[in-house]
């Protein structure tokens, strides 16, 4: 079932099928990220600060690796510096996956309509397959595009090129949802719509309808196509939840 997608009475066309971001957009997992980045460089006395972090948002971890490696001083190892920011960001996720709010509502809406939906992300698809079972969005995805998946990450289209592949949707019939600049250029680039919800970074572009346009929350997203989600609650977590 097709979504007219309008905003200040700008008809867009039909969209057949959503595609989602993860960290930043459907979970509030680049907060904690961040929080690990800052402890970790802390235990080498080094000052960081959002501003180095942002560079990072929404790369595979490879690229990733690349300006770490250009931030950090030449003794560090970028590698094993990275390595253990991961180990630090997971002991926060063991216990609570915070989830954005109208996370659940928005997937369980487009679930309960038939519209196809995915997820892309820069994440490992194992990891995020993990993820999201845990925090229960996984049962309304159906299917997920890892960054380790394709063959090049965030800024290139290939996460989003796979996932409408997999949906069986021409990416002119997508909608992407994305949280960071460099995922919001991927989508693009891969030929869909592109609504961002910026997270700890703002957009870098100013918004373009019918092709681009930013909201506030998924909450403002969801209105912008025609869905009026239930978000009336808190936003939940992989702790709380089944």
């Amino acid at each position: 079932m097709p979504l007219s997608l309008v905003k200040s009475a700008v008809e867009i066309s039909q969209i057949k099928a959503i595609i989602f971001d993860m960290d930043g957009l459907l979970l509030d997992t680049e907060t904690l990220s961040f929080e690990s980045f800052i402890a970790t460089a802390a235990r080498y006395d080094l000052q960081v600060g959002i501003d180095d972090y942002r560079d990072m948002i929404g790369l595979n971890a490879a690229t990733g690796i690349d300006i770490l490696r250009a931030m950090l001083p030449p003794h560090l190892d970028a590698v094993a510096f990275k390595n253990e920011w991961l180990d630090v960001y997971r002991q926060l996720l063991l216990d609570d996956v915070p989830v954005k709010a109208g996370a659940h509502a928005f997937l369980a809406s487009l679930h309960q309509m038939d519209m196809p939906r995915a997820v892309a992300t820069s994440s490992s698809g194992q990891k995020a397959r993990a993820i999201l079972q845990k925090t229960s969005l996984m049962p309304y995805i159906q299917h997920v595009t890892g960054g380790d998946e394709v063959p090049a990450g965030k800024p290139a289209p290939d996460v989003y090129l796979d996932a409408a592949r997999k949906l069986g949707i021409d990416t002119g019939d997508c909608l992407a949802l994305e949280d960071s600049n460099n995922g919001t250029t991927a989508a693009l680039a891969a030929g869909m719509k592109v609504i961002q919800i910026p997270d700890l970074a703002p957009s870098n572009r100013l918004p373009n309808p019918p092709d681009f346009q930013i909201c506030t929350s998924l909450a403002e997203a969801a209105s912008l196509i025609g869905l009026e989600i239930d978000i009336s609650s808190p936003a939940t977590s992989g702790k709380s939840r089944p």
